[in-house]
């Protein structure tokens, strides 16, 4: 419940301050940093759900949570899926993909912005394996991170263009 409560606000907070100028997105200097990237295993293996912020790199006043949206239930989903997009919410402008490590893929984070009908941002980044501790909610339950000294910035460019 206090994910898609946090979910919720921070849906209708970043429509408001998330779209960038249509000069950022025309000549590719968008770029968003993601912090407190986390993922939830309640098995120990499968991810569950997962959440991680977004934030603006220019200056700018973003800071939005983004957890992956289940319109069912209208609130973060429990039955993760990787290599599926995902609303970041409600009614926002962000979305994403996640495609957990495996074999000789890496993990990687595509993220969207459709700015308007003619601009629709997309970049993605690859990163490490998140750090795994025990989560509290039985044996097998992890909650995994990426280390906050970790620098992750997603360049975004116009996919429309």
């Amino acid at each position: 419940m206090k994910f898609s409560l946090a979910a919720v606000a921070s849906t209708l907070m970043a429509t408001a301050l998330a779209a960038p100028t249509t000069s950022a997105a025309d000549d590719g200097s968008t770029s968003y940093q993601i912090k407190d990237f986390t993922l939830r295993k309640l098995n120990g293996k499968d991810i569950s759900t997962m959440s991680f912020r977004i934030l603006a790199t220019n200056g700018g006043t973003l800071d939005f949570e983004c957890v992956p949206y289940d319109p069912v239930t209208n609130g973060a989903t429990e039955n993760f899926q990787g290599d599926h997009v995902y609303s970041c919410g409600e009614n926002t402008f962000f979305s994403f993909n996640y495609i957990p490590k495996h074999d000789t893929q890496t993990n990687e984070l595509y993220l969207w912005q459709n700015v308007s009908d003619t601009v629709t941002l997309g970049g993605s980044a690859f990163l490490d394996d998140p750090i795994c501790r025990a989560g509290g909610a039985g044996v097998d339950d992890l909650v995994c991170k990426v280390p906050e000294q970790v620098h992750f910035v997603i360049p975004m460019r116009n996919l429309l263009a």
